[in-house]
């Protein structure tokens, strides 16, 4: 019983950093998806000014 807690624990800690790391990752990729879009959309207006 003891070995099956002891892989369990492990397999529960393996899991929740796998976890933790892809929802640490997924705002960052958000975030530039966002800043270029707004780059984007500043060229198209000072170029319309110009």
């Amino acid at each position: 019983m003891s070995t099956l807690a002891v892989i369990f624990s492990i397999w529960v800690l393996v899991a929740t950093c796998a976890v933790l790391f892809i929802r640490g990752a997924s705002p960052r990729l958000q975030r530039a998806t966002v800043m270029a879009e707004r780059r984007r959309t500043r060229a198209s207006i000072v170029g319309q000014r110009v």
